[in-house]
């Protein structure tokens, strides 16, 4: 199934989890520069949180993004939330702006940026 907001985010399945790569569009002279995000299944033992969430940002991140994160709830659910979090992010807004008619073909449902 696809992430909530029909932006056709490129969602990988792991062994364990979903893994999505995106360009960093911050890093002018780093045009190659992505986050790698990574939402990993946590053991039905654990009282922590159902997901782990961990962003590798390639030095746009700092101690107040705060990963590795912890979230309950379905994997769909946790999928939105990150693409949420990309969407939040001032430079990603005009990015997704500019690319969503080209993304996916699947209409905005809704989502302001």
């Amino acid at each position: 199934m696809e992430p909530y907001l029909g932006q056709g985010m490129n969602w990988i399945q792991e062994w364990n989890g979903y893994k999505l790569v995106v360009p960093i569009i911050t890093h002018e002279g780093q045009p190659d520069a992505t986050y790698e995000i990574h939402i990993d299944k946590r053991p039905t033992y654990c009282d922590r949180g159902d997901w782990l969430i961990f962003v590798d940002g390639r030095n746009d991140l700092d101690a107040a993004d705060g990963f590795p994160r912890y979230f309950i709830g379905s994997d769909e659910e946790v999928k939105h939330q990150m693409e949420q979090w990309l969407a939040r992010r001032e430079a990603y807004r005009a990015w997704i702006a500019k690319h969503a008619a080209t993304l996916s073909g699947v209409p905005d449902k809704g989502r302001s940026v």
